[in-house]
């Protein structure tokens, strides 16, 4: 078997990996589907937000961390208070001096003497709520950090106008005349002159560290005054450092430069990034001449350019030309109606302001300006800030303390200060691109950094991190260390998820059929995506969305009486096209090519088709940015060739070239370069012909899988676009294998292994094929783009279905209890089932009660506060409500029937805590102690029988009350298909008794789709 020679595909989705195995004959072309398989898993985020799950735990893993480290500094306080005298070393006179009002010590504090018990109380108090220290970094990223330092400013005022020595004073006076001395943060809705909401953020009051600072030495000058012999200053140091110590960020490492992996990535606010940016921009920036010609900006041109660029934040394209010298009918490549400027030195727009450094900001060297950025960026500490930009740049306090707090742009470039240094100088010597920047600075071209290089074929995929150094963060480094943590990782989970679920199939399948000859992958969009780019994607899909509704409405009633229903795609797509011909005059929309002006009631009559601009036979792409209406006269005279080509025919038809491309100037910018005389070569770029574009995909996320997979075959490993795939299913028929209609059915998880079908056949031989029955049909003025659509090999359609229907989807399941134990919100318990919780509901606070099933906790730490109940058990105090379901514990009773014992994730928490974790996991006893038939959690699979037949479904949901939800395996969006009333699908459901009659028994479904049942036990 391990010398079978086969194709792998892989389809890597968000949550889904899809593969196939396609055997090669002796001509090296595909034969047969040998296997095909799906594995599902979580992409790692919050389905609520798609924010990072990691980011979810590490907010409330803080809020933990804060919490201990006030009860450690309070424990602190309190030995150090006992260590110098001031708290009796009873713990019932302690006690006792929490009956004083710790305000009007503090005030009493000011002028007259205090006993060493008054001061401790007073102390420990202030060091309750020590008040807010800024710290540059973090408080940036605070949405309410204006609310909180307005309200500083205010109480900053209030001190001097109020006449307060101190900020205790100042909330005595307010507690004696009945007044909140508590924070309070309030929100207030305010509707805006046009419509939208504004929230605004306020406090009552805030108090930050400096006051806090200063009542301290206030308190303890006038205190040693009256009492030196206690009021020592060894005990002011110490206590001092108890109520003031912060401990310091811990620094987040950047990733690793792309070139130089030891080299940390330099800050995106750091000149030199900028500049980068910059050349590496005005460098690929083109002007269109006549005929839409690409020309690029002479060196004096992009140099004039750049310096503008230096000193803004932008510059629109309309002021470029001015100050290039250009007419305004010129037009740049990136000119666009979405995009009408060119980004600028950020950093330098920001620093050369007036109230900053001003016009001297420029007399600072590029290393100068480095350093200076660089201290804005990375120190923590203001004070020291302020210092260091004084005494290196000279300004004044004043300024430097504007300057510290300035928001500059936030995160990380891919490459280091180092890699810069060699790079710049050579995108400034020349106009040249990046890539041949990287090898002029020395160092070797992107696809010649990979591991797989050297040719080596590992035995099977290890760790992503190991070999992809310069893909993943810095690592620990440390042997004893798991991968993970050794190498570091991708800082997004979904893709980080995603590359661990390959390793994990791809071995799986190495290890029962050998390495395979060639693998081909395609990567889907959301994994090639950032989250600002998802987020894009999101709204540009609904503004599509909604702008099709409008458009089936519009067609639905000029054609159809209003039917919705009878509407074809492509008559949505010829009004969409018909737009696009001139977006801003809907009375001049022309076909490109004879002018003739197109009407709405025309455009959906004969005289008007959709046509490829460039080519489909020459292109393979079928997308909207390839397509427009013209009239279909004219399109015969275009035939099957590129404007250009057809220049000559139009000529002598009355067609001006000249005006062709006028016209072509109106739509948008990735549509109108096609009609130019190099616009077939402008689309193909790099590569040599269409084949190699269609067969590489040159993407980032792209190029990480192509050159992982490349480790176990290292001359035969390549990653295509996805258009690819969607077009061809289509001519393949395949989307009938799962759907009906024609349509893919995205509703059966399978329908990723027919894409890995799909891009197991997509080769050199397949697309030529392809290309040349789309020449023929064009030929032939064939109104489709093929004829009779090539297979693969004859019987491809079927060999596709069978492997189709023999696939077990293999779920990724969750067998870890961690987890939220329980939700945020704290219930206060009053008894009988009721409880008691503030909520803020239109910025106020306010209180509600409600009938609410809560996990009780109790404090043996507080049991004098809270007291026992009559039992002798400590009395719960706070409540919580239980979000989720660790497992059901299926036991056998004592008379043999089967009992179902649901453990929470907070009782599977205690029960790891207690017992350990393999108590979890026990193989024959419950948790209770009872025999154990079987331990079910979401998304593992189980074989019962349902209604007489054997079916195999996956645990899709656990109910506090023992009842388990299920859907069949292949089942995909089950949990928003059960919710809608008017989709067929509901959830089987069975209780444990049930479980017993339908024979059920958990079985387990390998990466790769193999099944494993132990057949049904009594």
């Amino acid at each position: 078997m391990s010398k079978m020679r086969y194709r792998l595909a892989l389809d890597m989705g968000s949550t889904s990996l899809g593969w196939s195995m396609v055997r090669l004959g002796a001509d090296n072309a595909p034969c047969a589907v040998i296997k095909a398989g799906v594995r599902i898993f979580s992409d790692g985020r919050n389905p609520k937000d798609g924010s990072s799950l990691a980011v979810t735990r590490r907010e409330a893993r803080a809020m933990r961390r804060r919490r201990d480290r006030l009860l450690k500094r309070k424990a602190r306080m309190t030995r150090s208070l006992l260590e110098h005298g001031f708290f009796p070393a009873d713990e019932a006179q302690r006690k006792a001096l929490e009956l004083l009002n710790p305000y009007a010590l503090r005030a009493k504090g000011l002028d007259t003497a205090l006993t060493p018990g008054e001061f401790a109380r007073a102390l420990f108090h202030i060091n309750q709520r020590r008040g807010f220290k800024s710290n540059r970094k973090t408080d940036k990223k605070d949405g309410d950090e204006g609310a909180l330092k307005g309200a500083i400013g205010k109480l900053r005022q209030a001190l001097v106008s109020e006449n307060c020595r101190t900020v205790g004073e100042w909330l005595h006076k307010r507690d004696a005349s009945g007044l909140t001395v508590r924070a309070r943060f309030r929100q207030s809705k305010t509707v805006k002159d046009d419509g939208k909401t504004r929230i605004d953020k306020s406090y009552d009051l805030y108090v930050d560290r400096a006051m806090i600072e200063g009542e301290f030495d206030r308190l303890w000058s006038r205190q040693s005054e009256l009492n030196p012999a206690l009021f020592t200053e060894a005990a002011r140091a110490d206590l001092k450092d108890v109520l003031l110590h912060q401990r310091p960020l811990r620094p987040v490492k950047p990733g690793r430069c792309t070139l130089l992996p030891d080299e940390e990535r330099a800050p995106l606010a750091l000149p030199s990034t900028q500049r980068f940016r910059i050349f590496q921009e005005v460098n690929n920036l083109r002007i269109l001449r006549d005929g839409l010609k690409q020309e690029l900006l002479t060196i004096d041109q992009r140099n004039s350019l750049v310096k503008a660029l230096e000193a803004s934040s932008k510059r629109s394209f309309t002021q470029i030309k001015k100050l290039l010298g250009l007419s305004g009918a010129i037009q740049f490549n990136f000119e666009d109606p979405k995009r009408q400027e060119l980004k600028g030195n950020v950093t330098s727009a920001i620093l050369c302001r007036s109230d900053h450094f001003g016009p001297d900001w420029f007399e600072f060297d590029e290393v100068k300006q480095d350093a200076i950025v660089e201290q804005l960026v990375k120190e923590e500490n203001e004070a020291k800030l302020i210092r260091w930009l004084c005494d290196e740049t000279g300004i004044s306090e004043a300024r430097a303390e504007v300057i510290a707090n300035v928001g500059l742009p936030e995160g990380y470039g891919a490459l280091s200060a180092m890699a810069l240094a060699r790079i710049l100088p050579e995108l400034r010597r020349d106009v040249i691109a990046y890539d041949k920047a990287v090898q002029a600075a020395g160092f070797a071209h992107h696809s010649h950094i990979s591991p797989a290089a050297t040719g080596e074929i590992l035995a099977d995929l290890p760790y992503y991190g190991e070999p992809l150094q310069r893909h993943v963060g810095f690592g620990s480094g440390k042997l004893d260390d798991p991968p993970e943590k050794r190498f570091g990782k991708i800082a997004n989970p979904t893709v980080h998820i995603a590359l661990n679920q390959v390793r994990l199939v791809v071995n799986a399948l190495i290890k029962k059929y050998g390495h395979p000859s060639e693998v081909i992958v395609e990567v889907a969009r959301e994994l090639k995506q950032s989250k600002d780019q998802r987020d894009e994607e999101s709204r540009r899909q609904a503004e599509n969305q909604r702008r099709n509704d409008r458009y089936r409405q519009q067609i639905a009633e000029q054609l159809y009486g209003g039917n919705e229903q009878r509407i074809k795609l492509a008559d949505l797509h010829k009004l969409i096209l018909w737009e696009e011909l001139n977006p801003a005059n809907v009375a001049d929309r022309r076909c490109p090519y004879s002018g003739v002006q197109i009407s709405l009631q025309m455009l959906f009559s004969a005289e008007v088709e959709i046509e490829h601009i460039l080519p489909f036979a020459q292109t393979l792409d079928d997308s909207l940015n390839n397509k427009t209406v013209a009239l279909r006269v004219a399109n015969r005279i275009k035939g099957n060739r590129a404007p250009w080509q057809a220049s000559k025919d139009f000529a002598a038809a009355g067609f001006a070239y000249s005006s062709i491309l006028e016209r072509a100037e109106l739509m948008p910018k990735a549509k109108r370069y096609r009609f130019g005389e190099d616009g077939l070569q402008h689309w193909l770029k790099e590569d040599k012909d269409f084949l190699a574009r269609a067969l590489n995909d040159t993407r980032y996320m792209s190029r990480v899988a192509r050159e992982y997979l490349s480790l176990i075959c290292p001359q035969n490993t390549r990653v295509i676009p996805g258009r690819m795939t969607a077009m061809l299913r289509a001519r393949f028929g395949l989307n009938d294998v799962l759907g009906a209609n024609g349509l893919k059915n995205r509703n059966d998880h399978r329908h990723h292994a027919v894409d890995a079908c799909v891009i197991a056949v997509t080769d050199q031989g397949m697309l030529q094929r392809f290309a040349s029955a789309s020449a023929s049909a064009r030929e032939r003025q064939l109104d489709r783009l093929v004829e009779t659509m090539p297979m693969p090999w004859d019987s491809y359609r079927d060999s596709v279905q069978r492997a189709i229907r023999s696939i077990w989807i293999s779920h990724k399941p969750d067998h870890g209890h961690e987890g939220a134990m329980h939700n945020d919100t704290a219930y206060s318990l009053l008894g009988n089932g009721r409880v008691g919780v503030h909520k803020v509901v239109e910025g106020k606070r306010a209180y509600f009660e409600d009938n609410l099933k809560v996990i009780e906790l109790t404090s043996a730490k507080a049991a004098a506060r809270h007291g026992h109940l009559p039992n002798g058990e400590l009395r719960p105090y706070k409540g919580y409500k239980g979000d989720s379901n660790y497992c059901i514990e299926i036991v056998r009773g004592e008379q043999g029937q089967w009992i179902g014992e649901v453990i929470s994730t907070f009782e599977a928490y205690q029960l790891a805590r207690e017992h350990g974790r393999s108590q979890l996991r026990n193989p024959g006893v419950g948790a209770s102690g009872k025999p154990l038939v079987m331990r079910l959690m979401q998304d593992d699979t189980v074989r019962l029988e349902v209604d007489g037949v054997l079916r195999t479904m996956r645990v899709a949901n656990l109910s506090g009350n023992g009842q388990v939800f299920m859907s069949d395996l292949q089942e995909a969006n089950v949990d928003a298909r059960n919710r809608d009333k008017a989709d067929p699908f509901t959830y089987i459901s069975k209780m444990p008794g049930s479980f017993r009659k339908a024979k059920a028994r958990r079985i387990t479904i390998s990466p790769i789709g193999e099944l494993r049942d132990p057949g049904f036990k009594e």
